[in-house]
């Protein structure tokens, strides 16, 4: 019977450990054996030390679990827990050429509002906390600024699983417009005109709010502007997210101010757009207004024009320009955010942010009582993010009106133009 190759060979190595066995004295054996038995006393060595160390992370891991568990149970029991703090101040410097001004603006709570000097310069800080069933709950306060110590003061209530329906009530800012009013979300120094002579400050109520879809909505009741007038006012409004680079939104006041017994009826409506792409951004918005007794002669109705673009120049520097347009002639002149006064010789005018009518500059009175200006305004400017936290703003502003609106303080006269150049460095964590 012949074998094949591979099997003789199997057979061979094999039996040739048994053959050397034999071959070997017993002392040599003895020491192979303790040779053995001394790696495996290091082999089980190594075992109880790795043993031992899993043991420590695993008792080290229990502690740390421990510490987490006890520093959680204490931010419950203080209230920190979803706690959060924002704050943002944004020192400005002004220079108008009417007003002949040149200062620092910060935390000014001036009575008068207008252009120059409205919301910028602001110190503001907001705490925020969310309730392990989503109740969310804000307060922000600036100190010393226009509109008040308390800018929000909120809560929001989830009225289904999702939190897609919230009920909601308080101190609630405007939602109206394409600009917000803190610095830090705000690319240019100044506001736009519809921003500051076209829209509301806050609104005091109850409202609800609902995300269906692509869509965003909600609605109020309350006193519009701190107004406590015989009935409340409504405002509302709804976005569209058309793309991620793009959306749409709407919104509505319809109040009455509180003065002369609360029969000053006004409805603001807007429409605005927004689109964000590569190094490109646009912003725009049409909006329209009427006031009861709130022009020069009667009652005001306006309608406006604003749109922005800014150019990425560099990841970190932006180029920004925006042009305004309001058409202001009813009645004399006069919107929501104007500050009529009488000027001395029967006319009523806002003659530091350029409402109402044109003035004869021979006798201080209106050319045409019956019609007030229209204004423009066209502002340039440069936005640089320094770091995460802090950015530097640069603005020139040109303001124009097609009649003499603007008082000039070095002369006394009225004028059409009014030149303003702003910069601004903006913190915020």
């Amino acid at each position: 019977m012949r074998m094949n190759k591979k099997t003789l060979l199997i057979a061979m190595a094999a039996a040739m450990p048994c053959l050397g066995a034999h071959a070997q004295s017993n002392a040599e054996l003895l020491q192979q054996i303790q040779a053995l038995q001394a790696q495996l006393q290091a082999l089980q060595a190594k075992v109880e030390q790795v043993q031992q160390k899993a043991t420590g992370d695993s008792q080290a891991v229990t502690r740390i679990q421990q510490q987490l568990d006890v520093a959680d149970d204490n931010a419950v029991l203080s209230g920190m827990k979803g706690l959060t703090v924002k704050a943002v101040v944004d020192p400005t410097f002004i220079h108008t050429q009417r007003a002949n001004e040149s200062d620092f603006v910060l935390m000014r709570d001036n009575d008068r509002f207008n252009f120059f000097d409205s919301a910028f310069g602001q110190a503001m800080i907001e705490f925020g906390k969310e309730t392990e069933e989503g109740t969310q709950w804000k307060l922000r306060l600036t100190p010393k600024s226009s509109g008040g110590l308390v800018h929000e003061a909120s809560v929001s209530v989830p009225m289904n699983a999702d939190g897609t329906t919230r009920l909601y009530g308080g101190l609630i800012p405007d939602f109206s417009g394409y600009e917000y009013t803190f610095a830090h979300e705000n690319p240019l120094v100044t506001h736009n005109l519809l921003f500051d002579f076209s829209a509301a400050s806050n609104y005091t109520g109850a409202g609800m709010s609902y995300v269906i879809g692509d869509w965003e909505a909600k609605w109020m009741v309350g006193n519009v502007d701190g107004a406590r007038g015989k009935s409340p006012g409504f405002a509302y409004r709804a976005d569209l997210e058309l793309s991620e680079f793009s959306g749409i939104g709407f919104s509505g006041v319809h109040a009455k101010d509180g003065r002369d017994y609360g029969n000053n009826r006004f409805d603001l409506l807007e429409f605005d757009a927004w689109r964000d792409r590569g190094d490109w951004s646009y912003r725009g918005q049409v909006s329209y207004g009427r006031y009861k007794n709130g022009a020069s002669n009667g009652d005001a109705k306006w309608w406006g024009l604003s749109g922005l673009a800014g150019y990425k120049l560099t990841p970190r520097l932006q180029a920004l320009v925006r042009l305004d347009y309001l058409n202001n002639r009813k009645n004399g002149g006069g919107v929501y955010g104007a500050s009529l006064e009488d000027n001395g010789t029967g006319t009523y005018i806002d003659s530091i942010s350029g409402f109402g009518p044109s003035i004869d500059n021979s006798t201080g009175m209106a050319i045409d009582p019956t019609r007030g200006v229209n204004r423009y305004a066209l502002s340039t400017g440069l936005n640089y993010l320094l770091n995460d936290n802090t950015s530097l703003k640069f603005e020139v502003r040109y303001d124009r009106a097609n009649g003499n609106v603007f008082l000039d303080s070095k002369t006394g006269l009225y004028k059409k133009s009014n030149v303003l150049v702003g910069g601004a460095i903006v913190f915020q964590f």
